[in-house]
């Protein structure tokens, strides 16, 4: 399900695959990832968690970079951004 976060309107949606599918996969066969300029305006984004990639139109937290640790600005960043996350996800049910 992807929802945009500043008016909570739901633009697209996977169905059909088992729980046993990761996140990323799924996300993969969703229209959006083919073809974001039909369902997100221009200069406008979504949000995601880390399970997906990063897009030019899909913000996601900073990941961890193998023996190294984040950044005080980015892990500040991906409090706040759990904070949206959660916020729309709630709103959303």
């Amino acid at each position: 399900l992807v929802i945009m976060p500043h008016n909570l309107l739901m633009v697209d949606y996977g169905l059909g695959h088992p729980g046993s599918i990761h996140d990323t996969w799924v996300f993969q066969g969703t229209h959006i990832t083919s073809r974001p300029g039909d369902l997100i305006p221009e200069d406008h984004w979504t949000w995601a968690d880390s399970a997906y990639p990063t897009e030019e139109w899909c913000a996601v937290h900073f990941k961890k970079p193998k023996g190294r640790q984040l950044s005080h600005n980015q892990n500040l960043y991906n409090k706040y951004l759990s904070k949206v996350i959660l916020t729309s996800y709630w709103y959303a049910c």
